[in-house]
């Protein structure tokens, strides 16, 4: 494992644009060791970044696992992390953030992608005195291993090459714009859920286990693969025209309707995006 002491030295007044162009030169520091920081520097590496990682060493297992999985360095400090690089990703759990990032020298150069889920752009502004550019960004835990779209607030064309590596940056007019995209990732996760019912579902009904998970996973990843090919077409339509009078597919999907399925997806939606209102 290469030392802190091993990393060329950056000149301070290098502007971040700059190093960002030229993204195999970027240095990228972590403040927030945890399991965000682990999938997003696995989907940078997946996609090609090979420019310096940073990790500040408050979460000594998962640094030393990190260090030697995807080429990081772990510092000795948070503030040798800022040191050392331009780019800060904060992935510390916001009711820890306050006392994580107290007492350390933000720069003007320092550009800052915020993970912490709820704290808004104000309020970071005042955790974090003296930094230059603030951005929100929330990626899914998938992109270590898969492309998927990125929400950015606000929009950073210089941060695009750095980027672009994990996946399809989605740039937001404004917070709200990327409050809601947060509820959209909650939503991905809860679709795990989902495919364990029809797993299990199509297990009573005699499928082997593991036929029963590839099977429900399969048929959830293809049609989104198939809407996504089809981006002037509603999901509706899309539904429609396969789910044809006097096919199973219309016998379920009538079912369902009938039972109002989208009433708890629906008000669960509802109660996140309300929950990430300002003062909420």
């Amino acid at each position: 494992m290469r030392s802190f002491a091993d990393l060329p030295e950056y000149d301070d007044g290098v502007a971040v644009s700059t190093q960002i162009s030229r993204a195999p030169m970027i240095n990228l520091g972590v403040i927030g060791t945890g399991q965000f920081a682990s999938y997003f520097i696995g989907g940078l590496r997946r996609g090609g970044y090979d420019g310096e990682v940073l990790l500040a060493p408050r979460n000594a297992d998962v640094a030393s696992t990190l260090a030697c999985k995807h080429d990081c360095v772990v510092a000795a400090s948070a503030q040798e992390v800022l040191a050392g690089a331009d780019v800060i990703l904060l992935s510390v759990r916001p009711e820890y953030a306050e006392a994580a990032l107290a007492n350390l020298s933000w720069e003007g150069r320092h550009t800052i992608l915020s993970a912490m889920a709820g704290i808004p752009i104000d309020d970071l502004r005042a955790l974090l005195p003296g930094v230059g550019g603030i951005h929100l960004i929330m990626p899914g835990s998938y992109i270590e291993t898969a492309p998927g779209p990125i929400p950015l607030y606000p929009p950073a064309p210089e941060l695009m090459p750095l980027l672009s590596c994990i996946g399809d940056v989605i740039a937001l007019p404004n917070e709200g714009a990327f409050n809601a995209a947060m509820v959209s990732l909650c939503a991905s996760t809860w679709i795990y859920d989902l495919a364990d019912v029809l797993a299990s579902e199509l297990e009573r009904h005699g499928l082997e286990p593991d036929a029963a998970r590839a099977l429900t996973l399969s048929n959830i990843a293809g049609p989104a693969s198939f809407a996504l090919g089809l981006p002037g077409r509603s999901l509706l339509d899309i539904s429609a025209g396969i789910a044809t009078e006097g096919t199973f597919t219309r016998t379920g999907l009538d079912h369902l309707k009938a039972c109002c399925f989208d009433a708890p997806w629906r008000e669960a939606i509802a109660r996140l995006a309300e929950s990430l209102r300002p003062g909420a």
